[in-house]
């Protein structure tokens, strides 16, 4: 029995049986799943994503995203249907990649419907085996309408009838029959997209009935009327499930050409001269670069004409991509005769593969024609794509430093080109993203490189391509596009929204009740399984799942009060998921931050520059830059406050953006010297300046501080190195290699332009004149050392004697040629002197040194008792010398102080006048005596330079209000009328001396009591008196105010205040016996605020941000409250509030009843104030044109909300609902947008087609 039984043991043992591992790889269906590049289509009927043939044409990419416990080793895989498409492993160098691609060959791929696709991960070793969820796809590598032809101008494969191509109103009232010939390639689900001139008819996607025969339908009425008259090209392309274009050619059917007149008041329609007339056809290749020409007959006898009249032109249409395109152009009318306009060559060719439109308008009364409407052929992009070296099939990785855009060796190939290349994305709401790099083209390899902060942008969004544009004498060609696709692919629904949050993305929750409310901006139907998720930056992630029981628009829903709560100073981030018939779709994520909102922004302060009046000297900053400070109520982490500083464009405009952190008390910016110095100019110049804090990305505007930057004065001019400073122009003195030097000035930069020009008389009495420089551009080494053109000493030789001769030199700091722009340096004054210096320079007494070639005198040492000894060796031998001394002023112009005979003695004194003294106050002047020798002979001496101090203040008097001493104090309503102002006669008065007298105080408006004033010569003998000072502006001052006086006179009789001496300023203090008490400090109305036009007694809610009550207290009652622009701010006579009522500023005062009567004030400055139009009923194409034509814009959604919540039943222009420019959804290519009923609030999505539907609308400005 035991051997029997051990039998089938042994045999056993022999039998080869399927071994199975001692410890198999556990299968975990936890992998996401890999995505195609570029993006697949979602949804498709029945399948979790389609694929056409654009996504194979270079085999079809998959990404994988960086997985758990990820090493050099692991295997991932695409399965299909079973098959193992492709496969790869991780290696050393990119296991840190944060994702890894797969290409499937396009020959290796399965075709239609795919089941079971699906990634898979085998990780090195013993590992788990991770794969993601099985996936059924749709791939289809045909196009619809099958392969086309690629010559002539249209699609033969796609074609039609109508049954009518002159349209009158008979035939419109019953429509126009078309009947589409059966495509190749015809399947369940194709789109045709069939357009009656720029409209689209819209067709529904073919039923699985239809396939393979015609299709036939009508064009009803309500669209041929809604379209209207004029010569239209009808024609049609086709998409199929998958998005494929017909094509790959020509995606259009051969057009057929209709003439619509339903009503007979219109102006004849013009044509385009280049275009075929019967098909309406015009190829933009025929063209060969050159413009179109488009043109309308006028006869001479035309009733609507007459001579004077002018026609408004407009060209236009919408490219292949969606952007519209506009030309427009005005021109006289020329009866008898054609008028025609030259249409650019760019604007034909940005149009190939669409539509043009054109039409015109008499601009009397605005008399429209009927427009003629062309299909534009030809071949759109004639140079071959461009490619993306950092891409991974069509994949780029988001986080680069930079992408480089490479350029083919495309030909012809001139450097000099004009190159410019593109970045092009598409939101999900269809509004377009770009930037691009422009300059000229160079040789081959062309490269164009992209940093991270502009191509960033395009992640996550649709359709992104590359291309270029080479601009050459003629003709503007255009590259094909490389899709690429920038990190992660696009969400499909737009992100969601928090109803609670402000306008920078913050939920405070103090404004927060016991929920608030989750917005999804989506189509949702019956039974559609919505997942929205919140991740809290505390509390985690948090899922809630909905399955709806009706379909709405938008979706609303509860958020927990306790997840806002328990994420406060944290982040909120939200997002949803829309399941339907199994297909998942994403939407955006939006992050909001939880905490207080930012409070109010105060203007911006340049640390620098002075106040009232607000100005930069740029002499201050030009070392080390301008500082902006920027302060805001409540600063948080993570903020960021961008300042801007704006000047001229280009470099005289600077941004900087920096952190802020909780707790600061201001963000400090500093603007570089080279922004502040290109905006330098001889007027000044005003420069305004501001911050936005951005929070959450969401930017909010402080107000604008105007500065005005003051011009550079008094710069040193040019000098001749042999002559130097010296007021004479020795001739024998100078070098044949002299040159003429100016030293570097402050903001010196290359490609600031020049200036240089000599000036003076030949010889021959002949006016030399000669443009060393007119416009040079600075190089680097003037930049280094100065300018240093030789000096054309030939010319100067010739220079007549004793006459004047002047250097000028002037730099534009803008780089621009236009001699507005230019700063003069100081002028360099010469008087020509034929014949060397031979005699010693004289001697002015009581200067500092006592004696040498330069000396610095005090006009109040030398007063009454200015003199200069001349002294030389053998004077008076063999004759009497005859001595003349010459006293050269700052301009250059020499005055005679007198003629005395030698002595023998060898000195000679010569007395100067206190008026010649005093003219040279604050300024250099030279000194020089011309000898003619008793013996025979005559000969000139050296120079002596004298610096003229300014008087010290010590030394000059005060301006004194009714002869109350400085430090004083002075009661306004104790005067019986007008205060007077007085300042006795100062050391060196003199006539025509000009003078400048100011009167400031805090909270009140500075007087300027004189202004470049001349001085009289009774006010030389006596000073000033009987200024008056007007007692209402001493009223106006506050109680315990400081009044100042600042007195400056110009000794030199200039109208140059930088030049002015300045006198001890007087100060008062202002004490009111019954004083009126108002605050004066500024105050800022920010809170967005609507106003409807037409409507004055409907107002908004006002509250803090656009009201303010100050209340004045103090003096006599009563009050009575004004305001100096009721455009701006109302004021309310009697309580003193006041409400904003449009954007500027506005002073409030407030006037008490005191004999005389006291007034304060305070400045609002108010913005965000918008004004409401209404704009009738239409569909949203016309409210748009409506709002264009009225300079107003459509509201948003929000906007809609928000005039909801002040208005409600009391708007007046109309019960029902409002379109907005926000995006809801789009089906088959039409896109709706939502309506809200601003008395109700009611919401509803509303189509945007030509005979879509009707809502109100207004527009905002």
């Amino acid at each position: 029995m035991k051997k029997a039984a051990e039998k089938p043991l042994a045999s056993a043992k022999k039998k080869r049986v399927p071994r199975t591992p001692p410890n198999p790889p556990r299968v975990v269906e936890d992998l996401e799943s890999p995505y195609t590049i570029p993006m697949s289509v979602i949804p498709v009927v029945g399948v979790a994503y389609g694929i056409g043939r654009r996504h194979i044409t270079r085999g079809l990419t998959y990404a994988f995203e960086r997985w758990t416990q990820c090493r050099a080793g692991d295997e991932f895989i695409i399965w299909m249907n079973g098959i193992l498409m492709a496969s790869d492993k991780v290696t050393l160098a990119n296991q840190s990649d944060p994702r890894f691609f797969l290409v499937i060959p396009r020959s290796s791929l399965l075709l239609h419907f795919v089941d079971d696709v699906y990634g898979e991960v085998r990780r090195v070793g013993a590992g788990t085996v991770s794969t993601s969820e099985r996936q059924r796809i749709l791939i289809l590598d045909t196009l619809p309408g099958g392969e086309g032809n690629c010559d002539g101008t249209y699609h033969t494969g796609l074609t039609f009838t109508l049954s009518h191509t002159i349209i009158d109103s008979v035939v419109a009232s019953r429509g126009v029959d078309v009947t589409i010939r059966a495509w190749a390639n015809m399947r369940v689900n194709d789109l045709v997209m069939f357009y009656w001139g720029p409209h689209r008819f819209e067709l529904p996607p073919l039923q699985p009935s239809e396939v393979g025969r015609d299709l036939s339908f009508l064009i009803t009425p309500d669209f041929l009327r809604a379209v209207g008259d004029g010569r239209l090209v009808v024609q049609f392309y086709l998409y199929d499930e998958v998005l494929d274009e017909s094509g790959p050619c020509h995606r259009w059917s051969k057009p057929v050409p209709v003439e619509v007149v339903l009503s007979t008041t219109l102006l004849e329609e013009p044509e385009i001269i280049e275009a075929d007339p019967d098909l309406l056809i015009l190829d933009a290749d025929s063209l060969h670069g050159l413009p179109a020409t488009g043109s309308v007959f006028i006869r001479r006898n035309h009733p609507a004409f007459v001579a004077g009249d002018h026609l408004i032109w407009t060209v236009m249409g919408n490219t292949p991509e969606g952007e519209e395109v506009s030309y427009s152009f005005r021109l006289p009318v020329t009866l008898a005769s054609y008028n025609d306009i030259s249409i650019p060559n760019a604007i034909v060719r940005s149009l190939i593969q669409s539509t043009l439109r054109i039409s015109y308008v008499r601009e009397r009364e605005m008399l429209p024609s009927r427009p003629t409407v062309y299909a534009v052929a030809g071949v759109r992009h004639t140079l071959p794509e461009p490619d993306v070296l950092q891409r991974h099939g069509p994949f780029v990785e988001p986080d680069l430093r930079l992408i480089t855009v490479a350029m083919p060796d495309y030909a012809p190939g001139n450097s000099g080109d004009d190159l410019q290349v593109n970045i092009l994305g598409e939101h999900l709401d269809g509004s377009v993203e770009r930037v691009f790099s422009h300059r000229a083209a160079g040789v081959h390899p062309r490269f164009r490189d992209f940093l991270n902060a502009q191509y960033a942008r395009f992640e996550g969004l649709l359709r992104t391509r590359v291309y270029y544009l080479v601009t050459g004498p003629v003709t503007v060609r255009e590259s094909e596009r490389r899709y690429i696709q920038i990190g992660r692919p696009a969400r499909t629904l737009v992100a969601p929204s928090i109803q609670e949050a402000d306008v920078t993305n913050n939920i405070d929750p103090a404004t927060v009740g016991s929920v608030a409310t989750f917005e999804a901006r989506a189509e949702f139907r019956a039974g559609d399984e919505v997942i929205i998720k919140y991740v809290g930056s505390v509390t985690g992630s948090t899922t809630i799942e909905y399955v709806l029981a009706v379909g709405s628009n938008p979706f609303l829903a509860d958020v927990p009060k306790k997840l806002i709560d328990d994420n406060l100073d944290g982040t909120l981030r939200v997002s949803y998921v829309r399941r339907r018939y199994g297909v998942d779709e994403l939407s955006e994520e939006k992050a909001y931050t939880i905490g207080r909102a930012l409070g109010e922004l105060f203007p911006p302060e340049v640390v620098e520059a002075t106040t009232g009046p607000d100005e930069l000297d740029p002499r201050l900053v030009a070392i080390s830059g301008a500082t902006v400070r920027c302060r805001y109520e409540h600063p948080k982490d993570g903020d960021q406050v961008e300042v801007c500083w704006r000047g001229l464009s280009g470099a005289g405009t600077h941004f900087e953006s920096k952190d802020a952190n909780r707790g600061d008390t201001f963000v400090e910016v500093i603007v570089p010297p080279s922004a502040i110095g290109f905006n330098i100019h001889p007027q000044g110049r005003d420069i305004d300046v501001s911050f936005k804090v951005i929070r959450n990305g969401v930017p909010t505007d402080s107000p604008v501080l105007t500065l005005n930057l003051l011009t550079l004065s008094h710069l040193p001019g040019a000098t001749i190195d042999s002559i130097g400073e010296s007021a004479i122009l020795e001739i024998p003195k100078l070098d044949d290699l002299d040159q003429t030097r100016v030293a570097p000035w402050p903001y010196i930069e290359i490609n600031q332009r020049m200036w240089l020009r000599n000036e003076g008389t030949l010889d021959t009495d002949a006016a030399y004149l000669e443009e060393t420089y007119v416009g040079r551009e600075v190089s680097v080494a003037d930049v280094n050392n100065g300018p240093a053109p030789f000096t054309p000493v030939s010319r100067l030789r010739r220079l007549k004697e004793w006459t004047p001769f002047t250097i000028d030199f002037g730099v534009t700091f803008n780089h621009t040629n236009n001699p507005a722009d230019i700063v003069w340096f100081e002028t360099r004054h010469h008087m020509v002197q034929t014949q060397p210096n031979v005699f010693p320079h004289p001697e002015i007494k009581y200067s500092t040194p006592p004696s040498g070639p330069e000396v610095v005198i005090s006009p109040i040492t030398v007063e009454n008792k200015c003199q200069v000894l001349v002294t030389y060796p053998n004077m008076n031998q063999g004759g009497t010398d005859m001595i003349t001394l010459y006293w050269i002023g700052a301009d250059g112009v020499p005055v005679e102080v007198g003629t005395q005979t030698g002595l023998d003695g060898g000195t000679v004194t010569f007395n100067v006048s206190n008026e010649l003294v005093g003219v040279s106050i604050h300024t250099t002047i030279q000194l020089q005596y011309e000898v003619i020798l008793g013996r025979g002979g005559e000969g000139s001496s050296e120079v002596q330079m004298v610096h003229v101090q300014a008087i010290p203040q010590a030394s000059l008097p005060r301006a004194l209000i009714n002869n109350v001493a400085n430090g004083g104090s002075i009661n306004p309503a104790s005067l019986t009328g007008d205060a007077m102002l007085r300042m006795i006669k100062w050391p060196y008065s003199a006539k025509d001396q000009v003078a400048w007298l100011t009167l400031a105080a805090p909270g009140a408006v500075t007087q300027n009591l004189l202004v470049e004033h001349r001085v009289s010569e009774n006010e030389a003998t006596n000073g000033f008196a009987n200024i008056t000072v007007l007692r209402s502006w001493l009223m106006t001052v506050p109680n315990n105010g400081t009044v100042t006086i600042n007195p400056l006179v110009n000794f030199n009789r200039q109208n140059d205040k930088g030049m002015a001496v300045v006198f001890p300023p007087t100060q008062y203090r202002i004490a009111h016996t019954t004083a009126l008490v108002f605050d004066s400090s500024a105050v800022y109305f920010n809170r967005k605020t609507y106003f409807l036009d037409g409507y004055p007694n409907v107002l908004p809610i006002f509250g803090p941000g656009n009201s303010i009550q100050r209340v004045a207290s103090g003096g006599t009652r009563p009050y009575l409250y004004s305001t100096s622009n009721a455009g701006v701010v109302h004021v309310d006579a009697n309580t003193g509030y006041a409400t904003m009522r449009g954007n500027g500023s506005a002073v409030i005062s407030v006037r008490d009843s005191s004999v005389p009567a006291q007034v304060r004030s305070y400045t609002v400055y108010a913005s965000q104030a918008v004004r409401c139009v209404g704009l009738g009923r239409s569909t949203l194409g016309n409210i748009r044109s409506s709002a264009n034509n009225a300079g107003a814009r459509l509201l948003s959604l929000d906007e809609a909300r928000e005039l909801h919540q002040v208005f409600g039943y009391l708007w007046p222009m109309g019960n029902g609902l409002y379109w907005t420019s926000t995006f809801s959804h789009s089906f088959f290519f039409t896109n709706y947008y939502y309506g809200l009923n601003i008395n109700t609030g009611e919401i509803l999505a509303g189509k945007d087609h030509v005979i879509g539907d009707h809502f109100l609308g207004v527009g905002l400005r």
